[in-house]
Protein backbone atom coordinates (compact mmCIF):
# COMPACT_ATOMS: atom_id res chain seq x y z
CA UNK A 1 0.00 0.00 0.00
CA UNK A 2 1.13 3.41 -0.68
CA UNK A 3 1.97 5.88 1.98
CA UNK A 4 -0.93 7.60 3.72
CA UNK A 5 -0.54 10.92 4.77
CA UNK A 6 -2.65 11.98 7.91
CA UNK A 7 -3.48 14.99 9.91
CA UNK A 8 -4.25 14.96 13.87
CA UNK A 9 -6.95 17.16 14.86
CA UNK A 10 -7.04 17.15 18.19
CA UNK A 11 -3.40 15.58 20.11
CA UNK A 12 -4.35 14.43 23.41
CA UNK A 13 -3.97 10.37 24.27
CA UNK A 14 -6.10 9.19 21.84
CA UNK A 15 -4.35 11.01 19.03
CA UNK A 16 -0.73 9.94 21.11
CA UNK A 17 -1.62 6.34 21.54
CA UNK A 18 -2.41 6.29 17.34
CA UNK A 19 0.90 8.00 16.49
CA UNK A 20 2.87 5.91 18.39
CA UNK A 21 1.03 2.68 17.06
CA UNK A 22 1.75 3.73 13.71
CA UNK A 23 5.52 3.64 14.72
CA UNK A 24 5.42 0.03 16.60
CA UNK A 25 3.55 -1.60 13.82
CA UNK A 26 5.57 0.10 10.96
CA UNK A 27 1.98 0.99 9.37
CA UNK A 28 2.24 2.86 6.09
CA UNK A 29 1.19 5.77 7.84
CA UNK A 30 2.82 9.19 7.70
CA UNK A 31 1.56 12.02 10.10
CA UNK A 32 2.22 15.24 8.53
CA UNK A 33 0.40 17.46 10.47
CA UNK A 34 -1.36 18.15 13.70
CA UNK A 35 -3.66 20.89 15.87
CA UNK A 36 -4.06 21.21 19.36
CA UNK A 37 -5.54 24.13 21.77
CA UNK A 38 -2.86 26.16 20.14
CA UNK A 39 -3.25 26.14 16.91
CA UNK A 40 -2.26 23.84 13.53
CA UNK A 41 1.64 22.75 12.19
CA UNK A 42 2.95 21.12 9.40
CA UNK A 43 5.53 19.00 10.16
CA UNK A 44 9.31 20.26 9.16
CA UNK A 45 10.37 16.19 9.21
CA UNK A 46 9.58 13.38 11.26
CA UNK A 47 12.15 14.49 14.10
CA UNK A 48 9.46 17.09 14.61
CA UNK A 49 6.76 14.90 15.39
CA UNK A 50 8.46 12.82 17.66
CA UNK A 51 9.83 16.39 19.58
CA UNK A 52 5.94 17.07 19.61
CA UNK A 53 4.91 13.55 20.86
CA UNK A 54 7.67 14.48 24.06
CA UNK A 55 6.42 18.21 24.12
CA UNK A 56 2.98 16.98 24.31
CA UNK A 57 3.46 14.23 26.94
CA UNK A 58 5.31 16.72 29.07
CA UNK A 59 2.07 18.74 29.08
CA UNK A 60 3.49 21.35 26.71
CA UNK A 61 1.54 22.55 23.14
CA UNK A 62 2.36 22.70 19.82
CA UNK A 63 3.06 26.67 19.76
CA UNK A 64 5.80 25.87 21.81
CA UNK A 65 7.29 23.80 19.48
CA UNK A 66 7.13 25.93 16.89
CA UNK A 67 5.59 29.65 17.17
CA UNK A 68 6.87 30.83 14.08
CA UNK A 69 5.00 28.32 12.11
CA UNK A 70 1.76 27.50 14.22
CA UNK A 71 -1.30 28.61 12.43
CA UNK A 72 -3.86 29.41 15.57
CA UNK A 73 -6.31 29.51 12.81
CA UNK A 74 -7.63 25.73 12.57
CA UNK A 75 -9.86 26.47 9.41
CA UNK A 76 -7.17 27.95 8.02
CA UNK A 77 -4.47 25.39 9.17
CA UNK A 78 -7.14 22.67 7.26
CA UNK A 79 -7.16 24.28 3.87
CA UNK A 80 -3.74 24.22 3.61
CA UNK A 81 -3.74 19.78 4.28
CA UNK A 82 -4.20 19.39 0.82
CA UNK A 83 -1.33 21.34 -0.67
CA UNK A 84 0.87 19.36 2.11
CA UNK A 85 -0.37 16.86 0.55
CA UNK A 86 -2.82 15.21 3.90
CA UNK A 87 -5.44 12.68 2.48
CA UNK A 88 -6.53 11.52 5.49
CA UNK A 89 -7.91 14.12 8.78
CA UNK A 90 -7.79 11.79 12.06
CA UNK A 91 -10.23 13.90 14.79
CA UNK A 92 -10.04 12.97 18.59
CA UNK A 93 -11.19 16.73 19.81
CA UNK A 94 -13.11 16.42 23.21
CA UNK A 95 -16.85 15.38 22.88
CA UNK A 96 -19.16 18.28 23.00
CA UNK A 97 -22.81 16.42 22.88
CA UNK A 98 -24.89 19.67 22.89
CA UNK A 99 -24.37 20.47 20.19
CA UNK A 100 -20.79 18.82 18.52
CA UNK A 101 -19.05 21.71 18.42
CA UNK A 102 -16.74 23.00 17.05
CA UNK A 103 -15.39 19.75 16.05
CA UNK A 104 -18.87 19.37 13.46
CA UNK A 105 -17.67 22.38 11.49
CA UNK A 106 -14.48 21.43 11.50
CA UNK A 107 -15.23 17.64 9.97
CA UNK A 108 -17.49 19.48 7.65
CA UNK A 109 -15.03 21.99 6.30
CA UNK A 110 -11.89 18.95 5.64
CA UNK A 111 -15.19 16.87 3.81
CA UNK A 112 -15.53 19.46 1.95
CA UNK A 113 -11.95 19.91 1.01
CA UNK A 114 -12.63 16.44 -0.47
CA UNK A 115 -9.88 15.28 2.87
CA UNK A 116 -11.33 11.83 4.27
CA UNK A 117 -12.24 12.18 7.63
CA UNK A 118 -11.49 9.18 10.63
CA UNK A 119 -13.00 10.38 14.14
CA UNK A 120 -13.83 9.29 17.82
CA UNK A 121 -16.01 12.22 18.60
CA UNK A 122 -19.55 11.01 19.19
CA UNK A 123 -20.40 14.80 19.10
CA UNK A 124 -20.63 15.27 15.80
CA UNK A 125 -22.15 11.89 14.95
CA UNK A 126 -24.90 12.63 17.49
CA UNK A 127 -25.70 15.66 15.71
CA UNK A 128 -25.58 15.48 12.08
CA UNK A 129 -24.28 12.30 10.89
CA UNK A 130 -26.29 11.99 7.39
CA UNK A 131 -25.50 15.50 6.90
CA UNK A 132 -21.74 14.72 6.87
CA UNK A 133 -22.25 11.50 5.36
CA UNK A 134 -23.76 13.49 2.57
CA UNK A 135 -21.11 15.87 2.46
CA UNK A 136 -18.31 13.43 2.24
CA UNK A 137 -20.33 11.88 -0.78
CA UNK A 138 -20.44 15.26 -2.47
CA UNK A 139 -16.82 15.07 -2.98
CA UNK A 140 -16.03 11.73 -3.40
CA UNK A 141 -14.43 11.86 0.78
CA UNK A 142 -14.99 8.94 3.13
CA UNK A 143 -16.44 9.45 6.58
CA UNK A 144 -15.01 6.58 8.76
CA UNK A 145 -17.12 6.57 12.60
CA UNK A 146 -15.64 2.91 14.06
CA UNK A 147 -13.79 4.85 17.58
CA UNK A 148 -17.02 6.64 18.11
CA UNK A 149 -19.39 3.74 19.14
CA UNK A 150 -17.79 1.41 21.67
CA UNK A 151 -17.48 -1.52 19.89
CA UNK A 152 -17.34 -1.21 16.28
CA UNK A 153 -20.11 -2.63 14.15
CA UNK A 154 -18.66 -5.77 11.96
CA UNK A 155 -19.65 -4.10 8.40
CA UNK A 156 -18.10 -7.13 6.30
CA UNK A 157 -19.80 -9.85 8.33
CA UNK A 158 -23.20 -7.32 8.53
CA UNK A 159 -22.54 -6.58 4.65
CA UNK A 160 -25.91 -5.92 3.11
CA UNK A 161 -28.46 -7.11 5.42
CA UNK A 162 -31.15 -5.32 7.14
CA UNK A 163 -29.87 -4.46 11.08
CA UNK A 164 -33.40 -5.29 12.87
CA UNK A 165 -32.05 -4.76 16.42
CA UNK A 166 -29.00 -3.37 18.18
CA UNK A 167 -27.73 -4.37 21.94
CA UNK A 168 -24.92 -3.83 23.91
CA UNK A 169 -22.36 -2.98 26.60
CA UNK A 170 -21.32 -0.10 25.21
CA UNK A 171 -19.63 1.73 28.38
CA UNK A 172 -16.70 0.17 30.17
CA UNK A 173 -17.38 2.65 33.19
CA UNK A 174 -20.24 1.62 34.25
CA UNK A 175 -20.07 -2.34 33.08
CA UNK A 176 -16.51 -1.92 35.58
CA UNK A 177 -18.63 -0.41 38.23
CA UNK A 178 -21.42 -2.84 38.01
CA UNK A 179 -18.85 -5.62 37.80
CA UNK A 180 -17.30 -4.33 41.60
CA UNK A 181 -20.73 -4.68 42.89
CA UNK A 182 -21.86 -8.12 41.98
CA UNK A 183 -17.93 -9.81 42.44
CA UNK A 184 -16.84 -8.08 45.30
CA UNK A 185 -20.15 -6.45 47.11
CA UNK A 186 -19.21 -3.37 46.86
CA UNK A 187 -21.87 -0.78 47.21
CA UNK A 188 -22.43 2.04 44.23
CA UNK A 189 -20.59 4.31 45.88
CA UNK A 190 -17.81 2.67 46.87
CA UNK A 191 -16.99 0.32 43.38
CA UNK A 192 -17.38 4.26 41.91
CA UNK A 193 -14.64 5.47 44.22
CA UNK A 194 -12.81 2.72 42.93
CA UNK A 195 -13.06 3.57 39.15
CA UNK A 196 -12.25 6.78 39.84
CA UNK A 197 -8.73 6.04 41.42
CA UNK A 198 -8.18 3.63 38.85
CA UNK A 199 -8.45 6.58 36.20
CA UNK A 200 -11.64 4.36 34.73
CA UNK A 201 -14.43 7.05 35.62
CA UNK A 202 -13.84 10.68 35.30
CA UNK A 203 -14.08 12.91 38.82
CA UNK A 204 -17.52 14.32 37.24
CA UNK A 205 -18.69 10.60 36.13
CA UNK A 206 -22.22 11.28 35.10
CA UNK A 207 -21.57 11.32 31.53
CA UNK A 208 -20.80 7.77 32.13
CA UNK A 209 -23.23 6.35 35.03
CA UNK A 210 -26.38 8.93 33.71
CA UNK A 211 -25.71 6.97 30.39
CA UNK A 212 -25.15 9.73 28.32
CA UNK A 213 -21.93 8.22 26.65
CA UNK A 214 -24.26 5.44 25.89
CA UNK A 215 -26.93 6.97 24.69
CA UNK A 216 -24.82 8.86 22.03
CA UNK A 217 -23.06 5.56 20.94
CA UNK A 218 -26.00 3.56 20.56
CA UNK A 219 -27.93 6.40 19.00
CA UNK A 220 -24.89 6.57 16.49
CA UNK A 221 -24.88 3.06 15.54
CA UNK A 222 -28.97 2.83 14.89
CA UNK A 223 -28.77 5.99 12.87
CA UNK A 224 -25.93 4.21 10.65
CA UNK A 225 -27.13 1.10 10.42
CA UNK A 226 -30.77 1.04 11.04
CA UNK A 227 -31.61 4.24 9.67
CA UNK A 228 -33.42 5.81 12.66
CA UNK A 229 -33.10 8.88 11.91
CA UNK A 230 -33.16 10.00 15.87
CA UNK A 231 -32.04 12.18 18.37
CA UNK A 232 -29.93 12.25 21.93
CA UNK A 233 -33.54 12.81 23.46
CA UNK A 234 -35.01 10.07 21.54
CA UNK A 235 -32.82 7.56 24.01
CA UNK A 236 -34.60 6.47 27.35
CA UNK A 237 -32.19 6.40 29.27
CA UNK A 238 -32.35 4.85 33.70
CA UNK A 239 -29.17 5.97 35.31
CA UNK A 240 -27.19 3.25 37.20
CA UNK A 241 -26.55 4.04 41.20
CA UNK A 242 -27.24 2.91 45.00
CA UNK A 243 -30.82 2.13 43.36
CA UNK A 244 -28.96 -0.60 41.09
CA UNK A 245 -28.19 -2.06 44.49
CA UNK A 246 -31.87 -3.75 44.97
CA UNK A 247 -31.91 -5.02 41.19
CA UNK A 248 -28.33 -6.90 41.28
CA UNK A 249 -29.81 -8.64 44.74
CA UNK A 250 -32.42 -9.88 42.66
CA UNK A 251 -30.58 -10.72 39.68
CA UNK A 252 -28.08 -12.62 42.13
CA UNK A 253 -31.13 -14.90 43.76
CA UNK A 254 -32.02 -15.96 40.44
CA UNK A 255 -28.76 -16.71 39.27
CA UNK A 256 -28.13 -13.96 36.76
CA UNK A 257 -26.25 -10.65 36.78
CA UNK A 258 -26.78 -7.04 36.22
CA UNK A 259 -25.41 -5.16 32.73
CA UNK A 260 -25.55 -1.74 31.47
CA UNK A 261 -27.32 -2.49 27.74
CA UNK A 262 -28.04 -0.13 24.88
CA UNK A 263 -30.62 -1.35 22.85
CA UNK A 264 -32.28 -0.35 19.28
CA UNK A 265 -35.27 -2.33 18.33
CA UNK A 266 -38.22 -2.03 15.75
CA UNK A 267 -41.19 -1.45 17.70
CA UNK A 268 -44.48 0.01 16.06
CA UNK A 269 -43.08 0.98 12.79
CA UNK A 270 -40.22 3.09 14.48
CA UNK A 271 -36.84 2.35 15.97
CA UNK A 272 -36.98 2.70 19.91
CA UNK A 273 -33.28 3.79 21.61
CA UNK A 274 -32.67 2.61 25.32
CA UNK A 275 -30.22 2.62 28.44
CA UNK A 276 -30.52 0.86 31.32
CA UNK A 277 -29.15 -1.65 33.66
CA UNK A 278 -30.33 -5.09 32.50
CA UNK A 279 -30.49 -8.59 34.33
CA UNK A 280 -29.49 -11.00 31.86
CA UNK A 281 -29.14 -14.88 32.36
CA UNK A 282 -26.01 -16.66 31.75
CA UNK A 283 -26.84 -17.62 28.30
CA UNK A 284 -26.49 -13.75 27.55
CA UNK A 285 -23.55 -13.00 25.53
CA UNK A 286 -23.66 -10.23 28.24
CA UNK A 287 -23.41 -12.85 31.19
CA UNK A 288 -19.47 -12.84 31.08
CA UNK A 289 -18.44 -9.56 29.89
CA UNK A 290 -16.97 -7.79 32.92
CA UNK A 291 -14.62 -5.38 33.87
CA UNK A 292 -14.11 -2.41 31.63
CA UNK A 293 -14.83 -5.18 28.41
CA UNK A 294 -17.39 -4.38 26.07
CA UNK A 295 -20.04 -6.02 23.36
CA UNK A 296 -22.48 -5.71 21.30
CA UNK A 297 -24.95 -8.20 19.41
CA UNK A 298 -26.00 -6.78 15.85
CA UNK A 299 -29.34 -8.99 14.69
CA UNK A 300 -30.23 -9.17 11.16
CA UNK A 301 -33.28 -11.34 9.52
CA UNK A 302 -30.98 -14.04 9.15
CA UNK A 303 -28.66 -13.97 12.33
CA UNK A 304 -27.19 -12.59 15.27
CA UNK A 305 -23.62 -11.71 15.23
CA UNK A 306 -21.41 -11.07 18.18
CA UNK A 307 -18.08 -7.91 18.64
CA UNK A 308 -16.41 -7.30 21.56
CA UNK A 309 -13.99 -4.77 22.38
CA UNK A 310 -11.83 -3.68 25.17
CA UNK A 311 -11.95 -0.03 26.49
CA UNK A 312 -9.22 2.66 26.90
CA UNK A 313 -6.69 4.53 24.68
CA UNK A 314 -5.17 1.74 22.74
CA UNK A 315 -7.95 -0.34 21.92
CA UNK A 316 -9.41 3.08 20.34
CA UNK A 317 -5.92 3.57 18.90
CA UNK A 318 -6.05 -0.17 17.25
CA UNK A 319 -9.50 1.46 16.09
CA UNK A 320 -8.72 4.49 14.35
CA UNK A 321 -5.72 2.35 12.80
CA UNK A 322 -7.09 0.22 10.99
CA UNK A 323 -9.74 2.88 10.19
CA UNK A 324 -7.27 4.88 8.41
CA UNK A 325 -6.40 2.09 6.17
CA UNK A 326 -9.60 1.33 5.57
CA UNK A 327 -10.72 4.47 4.10
CA UNK A 328 -7.06 4.51 1.98
CA UNK A 329 -8.16 1.47 0.62
CA UNK A 330 -11.65 2.81 -0.49
CA UNK A 331 -9.52 5.98 -2.72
Amino acid sequence: MPEITVALLGFGNVARSFARRVAAEGAPVRIRAAADRSGGLVFADSGELERALALKEAGGTLRQLAPERIQSDVRVFLAALPQAGVSILVESLPSNLADGQPALSLIGSALILGIDVVTVDKGPLVHAHEVLRVAARSRGAVLKTSGATGVAPPSAEIGDAIVIEIRGILNGTTNYILTAMQEEGLGFHEALRRAQSAGIAEPDPRLDIEGWDAAAKILILSNLLMSAAAALDDVARVAIGPETEALIDAARAAGRRVRPLARARIWQGRVRLSVAPKIVRPDSPFYSVTGTSKAALFRTEEREIVAFASSGREEIARIVLEDVLEAAALR
